[in-house]
């Protein structure tokens, strides 16, 4: 589903939609296209589209809402679709008409199921907020210094440098907005989180199943063996001196 930010590119139309359209069509001439349903449509969330209507609102481009810019990108979406014959059986947008209605009350559902049964959490967090703009800052609004010990990255945003650092958010180094160019404040917010670890075990012998199957390429089960590993702590750029003189002393006794 590609974000309502912008119009579709060849990217979009020759890596995503010419594909699924073969698929759909050999499927179509093999089990009957009464059978069959492509589905695609524009995702109307998301911080990508917060950011491009903002820049085209403040440069005077567009003036109409948010809601409008994400209409007309959805439009734009399907003339291109339309041009390019490719044969959706429903191309529609998360936030758009009756199908933004369904999108909003089965993600209401799920959401309220996960929390019950109790594998979302409700955590109060920190999040950046700019006073002049009044608004919360999502991740890549926010830019500042690594506060990881050694990293050179130049390039550090809300809670991950340019090279793949991760932190809390608190702990950026001269965070600036991007929207404003202030320093941010730090709020309290509640959000729903899901509690990941509840989930290792069982992933962990998902991943020795996937294991056993050679259909399975090795890169899978890594990757996801990797992101199940312990989490790697590092040292706070302002805390590295403190370290070493402590590391010094341990080594001298």
């Amino acid at each position: 589903m590609p974000y309502g930010n912008k119009s579709l590119h060849f990217g979009h139309v020759g890596g995503v939609f010419v594909p699924a359209d073969c698929f759909a069509r050999f499927l179509k001439d093999r089990i009957g296209a009464d059978n069959v349903r492509f589905v695609s449509g524009t995702d109307c969330f998301g911080s990508p589209i917060d950011e491009g209507y903002r820049k085209l609102k403040e440069s005077g481009i567009f003036e109409g809402t948010i809601e409008d810019f994400v209409q007309q990108n959805h439009e734009a979406q399907v003339k291109t679709l339309e041009n390019y014959d490719i044969e959706l059986s429903i191309f529609e947008g998360s936030g758009i008409g009756k199908c933004g209605e369904i999108h909003q009350k089965l993600t209401n559902e799920v959401l309220e199921a996960l929390y019950k049964n109790g594998w979302l959490k409700a955590i109060d967090s920190k999040q950046f907020y700019d006073p002049q703009a009044k608004m919360f800052l999502n991740g890549r609004q926010v830019i500042g210094r690594c506060p990881v010990a050694g990293c050179k990255s130049e390039q550090a945003y809300a809670d991950e440098c340019s090279l793949g650092h991760s932190y809390a958010p608190q702990d950026l180094i001269a965070p600036k907005s991007s929207v404003t160019g202030v320093v941010p404040e730090m709020k309290t917010v509640r959000n729903w989180y899901f509690d990941l670890p509840a989930y290792r075990n069982f992933l962990n012998n998902h991943v020795e199943a996937m294991r056993k199957d050679k259909n399975v390429l090795d890169v899978v089960t890594n990757d996801i063996a990797e992101f199940l590993a312990a989490p790697i702590i590092y040292i706070k750029n302002e805390n590295f001196e403190d370290y070493k003189k402590l590391e010094s002393k341990i080594s001298k006794h």
